[in-house]
């Protein structure tokens, strides 16, 4: 067991709702639960079926404070590996703060932040990565990152680094056979041996860490670039998907001088929505930097909304930045709609690939948006589910012991090469190993437990 204190916190989000929960964990779980609930059905939680629901009172001396559930959890086969009781009861502030301070009174201590995830941790039922990976799910800003959560939660990355770990321990131990046996002359077999399979185990690091870094939006959204010269009505259009003033709206060509971001969810695909500087010649230094910020912003995008007054005329500005689109996922946007339209249709068609959809709209009066919306659901909604059904690495601690791993397998292949001796071989496939395994926590300190669980929620 972790220690020998029983914790307690509220498991559900603050503020009012239908149900509240107060979890409990630890040696006395069972025993604090005979204290305070009251069920006919059952007089001892000891003698509880496990994860059966027992409706009752939770009692302070003879008033009763709130009446629910109650369900009992044995060790180990609980979520913290200890015994656990978990209380259902009516979601309200006070209910639940009464509920829990009746536990502490009776001998539970309050839970530190992810403290009960941290005991299901050191008690053997989940690995690190696998610990990091449910707050992951707690904060899943999309359907990509919510798959990929569970799947590193399910043991997909444990896995991995399970069985690349256990690749090196065996060409670890070759070596290590060369070293204490060289009158056997088995080195110059060894080393290449190892040389040819730590090429594989090279080229899956180097593939999954391409993968996630090409895969950022995962976490953080798709970067989802507003396009175009000036007054053709971008920040009308940021503030109609966001639905508020967020940016400064005038009649005026250039009042957008810097990029503005924002995180939106459409139809549950993540985005970042960049509001940028038109593009145009700068009349000055401020304006410039803005438009380069643009320029730049559009080179990194994910997708592009090309923002085109459609009430005048195509300009060359307008030409550029479409034929600037090209192998990039876009969505041409004629805006103003409701003016007569002079942008020519046709033209820009010829401007564009034929899979770049045109839609009309009006920012300034919110019209079309849904048809906008259904747009980019429908382009990034493929490559959001693509991106769950691979492995990737979300967590930056994750990918820095990766990029470190690959680099140590680098140094080991170039010894390799040079034919130096087995010893200098195995030191880097040591450090690689000791790496990887700090990203299931096989080798970590409590410094680092202690910091990576401070990010969690209490109650979880």
């Amino acid at each position: 067991m972790y220690e020998q204190t029983t914790i307690a916190a509220i498991a559900t989000p603050p503020g009012e709702g239908g149900i509240g929960i107060i979890r409990l964990s630890g040696i006395d779980a069972a025993e604090i639960a005979n204290r305070m609930f009251e069920t006919k059905k059952l007089h001892n939680f000891h003698d509880a079926v496990p994860y059966m629901m027992y409706y009752g009172k939770v009692m302070d001396n003879d008033r009763i404070v709130d009446r629910g559930l109650a369900v009992y959890m044995k060790a180990p086969h609980s979520y913290t590996g200890e015994d656990v009781v978990e209380f259902q009861m009516h979601g309200s502030v006070e209910a639940l703060r009464s509920v829990l301070s009746l536990a502490l009174r009776h001998g539970a201590v309050p839970a530190d932040k992810g403290e009960f995830t941290k005991r299901a941790f050191l008690n053997g039922r989940i690995d690190l990565a696998q610990a990091e990976s449910v707050m992951d799910i707690i904060t899943a800003r999309g359907q990509a990152a919510l798959v990929q959560a569970e799947s590193h939660l399910s043991g997909a990355l444990s896995q991995y680094v399970h069985e690349t770990r256990e690749k090196l321990k065996e060409f670890i131990t070759k070596l290590e056979v060369t070293i204490d046996y060289p009158e056997e002359d088995l080195e110059d077999l060894t080393v290449d041996e190892i040389s040819k399979a730590l090429e594989e185990i090279n080229q899956s690091l180097t593939q999954l860490i391409t993968r996630s870094h090409r895969g950022r939006f995962i976490q953080d959204g798709f970067k989802t670039v507003l396009a175009g010269r000036p007054n053709a009505g971008k920040s009308s259009l940021l503030n109609a998907l966001l639905q508020e003033d967020r940016a400064i709206v005038t009649d005026m060509p250039g009042t957008t001088r810097d990029t503005i971001e924002e995180s939106i969810r459409i139809g549950g695909i993540p985005l970042i929505l960049m509001d940028t500087a038109g593009i145009r010649d700068a009349e000055n230094q401020v304006e410039a930097i803005g438009i380069e910020r643009a320029r730049k912003s559009m080179e990194e995008a994910d997708l592009i909304l090309m923002v085109i007054d459609g009430s005048v005329p195509l300009t060359d500005e307008d030409r550029r930045i479409l034929s600037s689109l090209e192998g990039k996922k876009a969505i041409v946007i004629l805006n103003k709609y409701d003016l007569e339209q002079k942008a020519g249709e046709a033209e820009i068609r010829s401007l564009i690939s034929e899979e770049t959809p045109i839609i009309h709209l009006s920012a300034q009066y919110v019209s079309g948006i849904d048809r906008l919306e259904e747009l980019i659901q429908k382009l990034m909604h493929t490559e959001d589910l693509d991106a769950g059904r691979q492995l990737f690495l979300t967590n930056l601690r994750h990918m820095d012991l990766a990029e470190k791993s690959l680099e140590l397998i680098h140094q080991a292949q170039k010894s390799c090469a040079d034919k130096l001796p087995a010893d200098f071989i195995v030191v880097d496939l040591t450090e690689a190993f000791h790496k990887l395994g700090e990203i299931t926590g096989e080798n970590v300190d409590d410094e680092l437990i202690n910091s990576i669980f401070q990010n969690f929620c209490v109650g979880k």
